[in-house]
């Protein structure tokens, strides 16, 4: 027996055993894959959470360099001065590149459980049909364990993200999150530019 499958059977044994809390077997399932998604979501947000903490210096200068490099070329814009409006704008570019693929990064590093969790399921509901009150044109009238998953999922992070604040370790993630992105200098529009020009003018 190798260490996957025994890792395999312990996990499998632990899963299954919040689908059968409940005698009602539709009522089981729900219960089970809502925990399931719980239990992806929380290793998630600690994922996440960790390649911010890891990342936060990089991460925070290059939303800072973006911001400023836009603002300045904003205000070169507004000058006419199209040599430094150009330059600006290529950095505020490049460290919106940056800033873009971290953020996709992030969220990517929450979803690595998901894979995982629907591996598991496959195993166990691959082909358990799920009927459906009515027959919908191109499915049928019975649906696969994704159909369900896939909702519950989503509600479950829903549902976290109003709830973290009760929990510490998430409430302070929060916390530095937001920190991070209030102590930003202001992102600014054309509008905000021209209203200066307008103030200073009176």
């Amino acid at each position: 027996m190798t260490v996957f499958h025994t890792v395999h059977i312990y996990l499998d044994s632990f899963f299954i055993y919040f689908y059968r809390l409940n005698s009602e077997p539709i009522l089981g399932y729900y219960i089970g894959t809502f925990t399931l998604c719980l239990i992806c979501v929380i290793l998630g947000e600690i994922t996440a959470s960790l390649v911010f903490k890891f990342n936060q210096s990089y991460i925070e200068q290059d939303n800072r360099t973006m911001i400023k490099m836009h603002n300045l070329s904003l205000y070169a814009l507004k000058a006419k001065d199209k040599t430094s409006f150009k330059a600006c704008n290529e950095e505020a570019n490049e460290a919106f590149g940056k800033v873009f693929f971290t953020q996709i990064t992030l969220a990517l590093s929450s979803l690595w459980p998901v894979p995982f969790a629907i591996a598991w399921m496959e195993t166990r509901f691959g082909e358990v049909p799920f009927a459906l009150p009515f027959r919908i044109f191109l499915i049928g009238d019975s649906v696969g364990y994704l159909f369900t998953f896939i909702p519950i999922y989503i509600l479950t992070r829903l549902l976290f993200g109003r709830a973290q604040h009760w929990f510490p370790f998430f409430k302070k993630n929060k916390k530095l999150f937001d920190s991070s992105a209030e102590e930003s200098e202001k992102l600014l529009s054309f509008a905000d530019v021209m209203c200066e020009e307008r103030k200073e003018t009176y």
